[in-house]
């Protein structure tokens, strides 16, 4: 029995605690869905990927600007300038940066990443609040 405020003894129903675990079951789907296709990229996305996952890892706290309403493209630029240096060796051409596949690869990954935390992010926030 739950007390509730000016109500007395109420039977707790199992929908409430029904809800939450339908959510935390589709929160585990979705996250081993995710999981399933970054294991069919190629090596070397993989290899990026561990990179930017390393770094968002690092992003993901309260407040942080990986949360924010509108993301600002300087740190998302800054964030891609950071793996590409770690990864760099990879590039065969002499290029500019900005125009190397590999640097756009980096970003398009690194999209899908902040995106995938946001996602996230804002569901835990939901389930909790």
């Amino acid at each position: 029995m739950a007390v509730r405020e000016g109500l007395g003894d109420l039977p707790i129903f199992d929908t409430d605690i029904l809800s939450g675990r339908q959510n935390i079951m589709q929160e585990e789907i979705e996250e081993d869905d995710y999981q399933y296709i970054t294991k069919m990229y190629p090596a070397i996305a993989r290899e990026i990927l561990e990179f930017i996952e390393d770094l968002c890892d690092r992003l993901e706290y309260e407040g942080s600007m990986m949360f924010d309403q509108y993301m600002d493209r300087t740190n998302v630029l800054t964030m891609a300038d950071k793996v590409y240096d770690k990864v760099k060796y990879r590039e065969k051409d002499e290029c500019m940066k900005k125009d190397s596949m590999l640097y756009q690869m980096i970003l398009v990954l690194l999209g899908g990443e902040i995106c995938h935390r946001r996602c996230r992010y804002r569901r835990k926030k939901k389930m909790f609040s």
